[in-house]
C-alpha cells in the first residue's frame, strides 16, 4: 500500500470515531500529511503543547476564563506574532496546520483550530462556529457565550459585531431564518470537512485537478452533503475528460438535487456524456 493510501485510510478511521474522540489538531495535521507525506504529526502536536505550557506557566493557579484568554491572546498573537494572512489569503499553505505553525500565518479556520487546541490544553472548553464566510470560536459561559475571532487576534465580538458581519455576508438576503443558528457549535468532523472542502474548491479554482480529486473523493465518502460532493467530483472528472465517472457523478447528483437552480448545464452535460462517453481514466 502506498504512503498516500495509508495516510488517507488512517484519516478516514480517525473521522469515523465518535466526535469527542477526534482531535482537531491531529485531524488537521493528517490533512497536511496528504500534502506532505513525510510529515511527523507528533512533532507538531508537541509544538502546540509547548505553547500551551508556556501560557500556563504564566497563569496563577486560580486563573479564570478571562485571564486565560487574555494570556492566550497575548502570547499567541502579540509575542509569537500569529496572524491572518491577508496578503495571500488563498495560499493553500494557510490550510495546512504545520505550515500555519511554522509560518505563523493562517486563515480563520486554521487559526481557530490552533486556538481551540490551546484553549483545551489550558482548560477552556472552546468550540468552533462555522459562521458564514469566516470561522469563529465560542466559549460557553453561565449567562451566554463569548464569541472570539482568532483571525483578528482573538478579539471578542458582541451582538452588534455579529449582526454587522451577517449583513456584510448576506446583504439584502439576510433574514431571521438565515441568522438563526449561525452561532451553533460545529462538530469536530464538520470543522475538518470544511477544511477539506476549502482546499478542494481552491485547487479547483486553480485548475489543479490532480490535487483536487483525492480531496473530492474524501468528500464524497464522508460529507453529509452528498449533492455538493458529487457535483464537485463530477466537474473534476469532466475537466480531466474522464467521461464515464463524470457521467456517473453528475447523474447521481441530479437524482439528489433535481430542482436546484442552474442545473441546466449539468443536465446538458449528462445528455452529451451519455451519447459520447468513452474515456474511463
Amino acid at each position: 500500500m502506498s504512503s498516500t493510501n495509508s495516510n488517507t485510510n488512517a484519516f478516514k478511521v480517525l473521522l469515523n470515531q465518535p466526535d469527542n474522540n477526534i482531535s482537531l489538531a491531529k485531524a488537521a495535521l493528517m490533512i497536511a500529511k496528504l500534502e506532505y507525506p513525510e510529515l511527523n504529526i507528533d512533532d507538531y502536536l508537541l509544538k502546540i503543547q509547548t505553547i500551551a505550557e508556556e501560557i500556563n506557566n504564566r497563569l496563577p493557579a486560580t486563573a479564570n476564563a478571562a485571564e486565560i484568554l487574555k494570556q492566550l491572546n497575548h502570547v499567541l498573537f502579540i509575542e509569537k506574532g500569529y496572524e491572518g494572512n491577508t496578503a495571500s489569503y488563498y495560499d493553500p499553505r494557510n490550510s495546512f496546520l504545520n505550515d500555519v505553525i511554522e509560518r505563523k500565518l493562517g486563515i480563520p479556520i486554521s487559526l481557530s483550530i490552533l486556538y481551540i487546541e490551546l484553549g483545551h490544553a489550558l482548560g477552556l472548553p472552546l468550540s468552533g462556529i462555522s459562521f458564514p464566510g469566516h470561522f469563529l470560536v465560542k466559549l460557553e459561559i453561565s449567562d451566554g457565550a463569548i464569541i472570539l475571532d482568532p483571525y483578528f487576534g482573538g478579539i471578542s465580538l458582541d451582538e452588534e459585531d455579529i449582526e454587522e458581519r451577517l449583513h456584510e455576508y448576506y446583504g439584502s438576503k439576510l433574514n431571521k431564518s438565515r441568522a438563526y443558528g449561525v452561532l451553533a457549535s460545529s462538530t469536530n468532523k464538520e470543522i475538518i470537512l470544511r477544511i477539506i472542502r476549502n482546499l478542494r474548491n481552491l485547487y479547483m479554482q486553480e485548475e489543479n485537478w490532480t490535487k483536487s480529486l483525492p480531496l473530492a473523493d474524501l468528500m464524497v465518502e464522508m460529507d453529509d452533503d452528498q449533492a455538493d460532493a458529487l457535483k464537485a467530483r463530477g466537474a473534476i472528472y469532466d475537466q480531466q475528460e474522464c467521461h464515464i465517472p463524470a457521467l456517473a457523478d453528475y447523474s447521481a447528483y441530479l437524482k439528489l438535487s433535481p430542482h436546484t437552480p442552474g442545473n441546466q448545464f449539468i443536465r446538458a452535460r449528462v445528455i452529451d456524456l451519455a451519447k459520447n462517453a468513452r474515456k474511463v481514466c
